[in-house]
């Protein structure tokens, strides 16, 4: 097979899509490697699962070396209210691919039940207002007239809604959401599916599930799964196998369907704050263009001074 010439292709591609909106699609919404200590990102009814007041920050790069390759920013936070029943949370997102970025403020709501002392039942609801920028400007043209790029920077806000359930207990969770409902255009003047067929977010569906089990007093398996669907692209799914030693530090692995090889590691501090980084070996034709994705998370859980919180509550089960 002839290779691609990735630099062009990837600012071309996203153009097109945008532009004239071919028949094309994959998936639109953020990935990201670390998805079980980052839950808030794919999941409303997560909002206040934590059981305290909860900031995490990720910064991913994919496809190191690839010009315009996506980096993706996010900081959320998350705390649960009036007596455990309700969990509120913030995030904020900065997506960007090629000449395009896309910032998102999102709300989340969670209702939680408790179910027979055995876990917890949330369910989710959120709010996100994106604004899309595409900066035209940043492309050398071979036709300087080209009416097509007339405009040197363009910017859309548009609204959404999302929702989700969870449900949690000691050693093991389940979720899945749709963080947004609405297949918004990317055009001002044709904003609903079915008025015409152009360039537009469409529903993204998450599964997640997660289990624990007892190796030794040290060592704990947790494997997890993240399954992912949007319509008119292949249906991929992420595969983690991870370790806990001593109730502090993680080492794991994932297989991301059709994608990447991902390796992991993250160490869970007395003090509340945990920090981890993430690896992605690219296992498609991209990997004689690039040396790799890189994902790095650093969260924050409030405490009080008269609370000693340990690793074992660290554990995200």
């Amino acid at each position: 097979m002839k290779k691609i010439r990735p630099i062009l292709d990837l600012t071309v591609l996203l153009t097109l899509v945008l532009v004239q909106a071919p028949p094309l699609r994959a998936q639109q919404d953020a990935m990201y490697s670390m998805y079980m200590f980052n839950g808030l990102a794919l999941n409303p009814a997560y909002a206040g699962a934590r059981d305290r007041a909860t900031i995490v920050a990720l910064y991913r790069h994919q496809w190191t070396g690839l010009d315009g390759a996506p980096q993706t920013l996010s900081l959320s936070g998350h705390s649960p209210l009036l007596n455990d029943k309700i969990g509120l949370g913030l995030s904020l997102t900065n997506d960007r691919i090629s000449i395009f970025n896309r910032l998102a403020i999102t709300g989340h709501y969670a209702f939680r039940i408790n179910i027979r002392n055995k876990g917890k039942l949330a369910l989710g609801l959120s709010v996100t207002f994106h604004q899309i920028i595409a900066r035209w400007g940043d492309i050398t043209l071979n036709e300087m007239n080209d009416q097509a790029f007339q405009q040197s920077r363009e910017s859309l806000i548009t609204p959404n809604f999302g929702a989700g359930i969870y449900y949690y207990m000691d050693k093991f969770y389940a979720g899945f959401s749709v963080p947004n409902f609405l297949n918004m255009s990317l055009k001002e003047n044709v904003r609903f599916e079915g008025t015409a067929d152009i360039a537009r977010f469409w529903k993204h569906y998450f599964f997640t599930a997660g289990m624990m089990f007892r190796i030794t007093d040290k060592v704990k398996f947790k494997p997890s799964v993240l399954f992912k669907y949007v319509r008119n692209a292949p249906f991929e799914a992420d595969l983690n196998a991870s370790f806990l030693f001593m109730d502090a530090f993680w080492l794991g692995a994932s297989y991301r369907t059709g994608d990447a090889v991902l390796f992991m590691v993250e160490y869970n501090f007395s003090k509340g704050i945990r920090i981890g980084y993430a690896y992605d070996y690219t296992l498609t034709e991209l990997t004689d263009y690039n040396s790799g994705t890189h994902e790095i998370m650093v969260g924050y859980e409030f405490v009080k001074k008269d609370t000693y919180l340990t690793p074992r509550r660290m554990s995200y089960f």
